[in-house]
């Protein structure tokens, strides 16, 4: 027998303690994972503008452009070069950072035909994370003349340490809203699944539209209750039963 939406709608509410149950432990969780296990990362980012190198002002050909752009792929490998990073470590101290870790943390991003540098830095706070990408990104600025005999490099935008973004890592609350709803749709389907497995009847209807015979009597479920205030009420004391006696 098809059950409609009716009966699972019935089968939801008899099973609705359980469904609040798994639901309320999976959120409980996410939000001990997520506020405790896992630690916020916050992600900070600058861009560097590579200039055209003609010395003429106001010079802005073709060759300049496409000089400028082949610059790009070396100049993405100078930012990483030991003489950046030793130079960065050195200054800030207060980073707590050595040249290995500057260089695995910092990403460098670049796209086809174009003349703008990404830097990004992910730390456990963004005030930290944008005072590092900024400090790398100057060092970049100041040592590129002195290196390279160019002096074409210049900050297009910094990241500013006063704003507070959420975590790359994703929100607290946006993972318990999340851990909410797939929750809710695993229980609903796992009860619905189960009883749809399930080959027993459970109803007068379901004998009917199984069988094909009309029910004439049902035993109705016994509670513990129900049995103990039955007993209660047939038990009499000693003594106080009459009895006939014949003489």
């Amino acid at each position: 027998m098809e059950k409609t939406i009716l009966d699972y709608l019935v089968l939801i509410k008899r099973r609705l303690w359980l469904i609040a149950i798994f639901v309320l432990l999976s959120c409980v969780t996410t939000y001990i994972v997520s506020g405790i296990v896992v630690k916020p990362v916050y992600s900070a980012s600058s861009q560097l503008l590579i200039n055209h190198i003609s010395a003429k002002q106001g010079s802005n050909n073709l060759n300049d452009v496409n000089t400028s752009l082949n610059l790009v792929e070396s100049y993405k490998q100078i930012l990483t070069s030991p003489k950046i990073m030793e130079a960065v470590v050195a200054t800030h101290p207060e980073f707590g950072l050595t040249q290995q870790k500057l260089v695995e943390k910092l990403q460098i991003k670049s796209s086809d035909k174009s003349q703008v540098i990404g830097l990004t830095f992910e730390a456990g706070s963004y005030s930290q994370a944008a005072a590092i990408v900024n400090a790398v990104a100057q060092k970049f600025v100041q040592t590129v003349p002195g290196l390279m005999g160019l002096n074409n490099v210049k900050i297009l935008n910094e990241a500013d340490p006063q704003v507070h973004p959420d975590p790359t890592n994703g929100n607290p609350l946006m993972n318990i809203a999340i851990s909410f709803l797939v929750s809710l749709m695993i229980a609903l389907g796992t009860i619905v699944f189960l009883e749809s497995i399930n080959g027993t009847l459970q109803s007068e209807k379901e004998a009917d539209a199984d069988i094909g015979l009309s029910v004439i009597a049902s035993i109705p479920v016994i509670r513990k209750k129900d049995i103990d205030g039955t007993i209660g009420n047939s038990k009499e004391r000693v003594g106080e039963r009459k009895y006939a006696a014949i003489e």
